[in-house]
């Protein structure tokens, strides 16, 4: 076969245009993205709606619950009805393998991505999501915004002891962790298989010696695990548990108003609390215009207050919880141990380790 010098030039010609074509396609999110940030907000919101309106769609990847999906979803759909809105729940482990399976593969289908604190660092190792320099931000504490742009975070979860008040009486009602260690509870106390916020809470506080003899401690006495922490909340309502170590402040204080539950907290000291879902706008998005709205949607005064009205604990500065129970914590002195992705080095693998060996195979024995 004969190789003119034409074919080698048209087939190098080829390959450059390929190349630089992959190439701008790889980049076209953060620069896309980049240069509408460097307009006035007036014109970025314009531009940011007249792209959106081409695309049409948006798809998101949540690890949040149902309710503060739909209050998004709800929320942005009216807010911007020419973008069809799709969010399909991801959760753990099992949600970032997948999107680390998708993305590994070329084929994520989601524009918008989002993973627990504990996972983040997953996510951004490979590369998953891309820049984005929202101008929300300004409104949130710097534990919930990466500085690169990678992810942002809408809100925070608090852990507190939750008992049946028909069952425990508010003034006997364990308000310490030692508290239930307390014979009278045996048999009476529920944990999460999944009690890893709680765990690396305890590492932090207390170091791994101790931790370990505490979880031990609390097994013995009886310490039932149940998958769910609003299943937790739940058995608490009906009665089935009276005490739980560790579930969700703000779904105590929701079941309680809204579904009339004999239900009662006590924050310990300090109280364990993480940053929320980490969301980020996926590098491979076909439609950055679009995720750049949910971003800024989720992040604003109006997405804080669709995620108060869910029952969850908005981290947006000056916005206020649905609950009175769980607001202006820090006038009532609640001192939180607020974790973030930068504390898992110390305790992620040690507090998975032990929730394995003290709680799970407990169960299975």
């Amino acid at each position: 076969m004969k190789i003119t010098r034409l074919s080698i030039v048209l087939v190098v010609a080829a390959w450059l245009i390929t190349g630089f074509s992959t190439a701008a396609r790889s980049a076209t999110v953060d620069e896309v993205l980049s240069a509408i940030n460097k307009l006035p907000a007036n014109e970025r919101q314009k531009r940011l709606e007249e792209g959106a309106k081409k695309e049409g769609s948006v798809t998101v990847y949540s690890n949040t619950g149902l309710e503060s999906i739909r209050a998004y979803q709800d929320g942005f759909a009216k807010k911007y009805p020419f973008v069809k809105i799709d969010t399909t729940r991801l959760q753990g482990a099992k949600g970032l393998d997948r999107i680390l399976l998708e993305h590994r593969v070329g084929k994520l289908q989601a524009d918008v991505v989002g993973v627990d604190f504990d996972y983040i660092e997953e996510l951004l190792k490979a590369g998953v999501t891309g820049r984005y320099d929202t101008p929300e931000k300004k409104f949130y504490a710097d534990a919930f915004w990466d500085k690169n742009g990678f992810w942002y975070a809408s809100d925070f979860a608090l852990l507190v002891i939750g008992y049946n008040t028909n069952l425990v009486k508010p003034a006997e009602a364990p308000k310490t962790y030692q508290d239930l260690l307390n014979p009278k509870w045996k048999n009476d106390i529920s944990i999460d298989t999944e009690p890893e916020q709680a765990v690396f809470a305890w590492l932090l506080e207390w170091g791994e010696e101790k931790t370990a003899e505490y979880m031990k401690s609390l097994m013995r006495n009886g310490t039932v695990a149940r998958n769910g922490h609003t299943l937790q909340v739940q058995h608490l309502c009906s009665g089935e548990i009276k005490i739980a170590v560790e579930v969700y402040a703000a779904r105590v204080a929701q079941m309680k108003h809204d579904k009339g539950c004999p239900l009662g907290m006590n924050f310990t000291n300090p109280a364990p609390a993480s940053v929320g879902s980490h969301r980020g706008i996926a590098k491979s998005t076909k439609n950055p215009h679009a995720a750049a709205l949910y971003m800024d949607y989720v992040l604003s005064a109006e997405g804080a207050a669709a995620l108060a009205k869910a029952g969850s604990l908005p981290a947006r500065k000056g916005a206020k919880a649905a609950y009175e129970e769980v607001s202006n914590l820090e006038e009532k002195g609640v001192r939180m141990l607020m974790m973030g992705h930068q504390d898992m080095p110390k305790v992620k693998e040690k507090g998975y380790k032990l929730i394995e060996e003290i709680i799970i195979r407990k169960q299975l024995r």
